[in-house]
């Protein structure tokens, strides 16, 4: 094993860490372990900052809202947008990208949004990973193509 899997290992036994910590703290914790371990993780993976504190408050707001806890998730999405506007942007993109890649098809309009966030910040992987997400057209109930569903009538 070379130095950079050791390296790699470390940091994904320190992201499993920092989500076993937001379950642990509950939907209405305050986050204060999460918060320290991404703080952590920022320093010792190489992330910025704001961005770690960002994706760790908006894990808690979406738990604290799964779990019922509104008040909790609104105050968490505030804090969340307190770690810079640029953070939070990234954060609400990720998330764009990742349902989008899970379903397997975003709204055209999230998917263009996406697209061009990841053209202003320089970021080929984003893009990438985002043209390959099918457009859902308005007014089209599933994950079809336009030109599929011609050929098909």
């Amino acid at each position: 094993m070379t130095v950079d899997g050791v390296g790699q290992d470390y940091l994904t036994r320190q992201v499993g860490a920092l989500l076993e910590a937001i379950r642990e703290e509950g939907p209405v914790g305050e986050g204060r372990r999460s918060f320290r371990l991404a703080g952590h993780l920022a320093a010792e993976g190489g992330f910025h900052l704001g961005d770690i504190l960002a994706a760790t408050a908006q894990l808690l707001a979406v738990h604290a809202w799964n779990n019922g806890y509104l008040a909790a998730a609104e105050l968490l999405t505030r804090r969340m947008r307190d770690f810079g506007a640029e953070s939070a942007e990234l954060v609400q993109h990720l998330v764009r990208l990742e349902t989008g890649c899970e379903q397997g098809w975003l709204l055209r309009e999230d998917r263009e949004a996406l697209i061009d966030y990841a053209r202003r910040a320089r970021r080929p992987d984003i893009e990438q990973r985002a043209q390959a997400i099918e457009p859902l057209l308005p007014g089209v109930t599933g994950p079809e193509r336009p030109d599929r569903m011609a050929s098909e009538s």
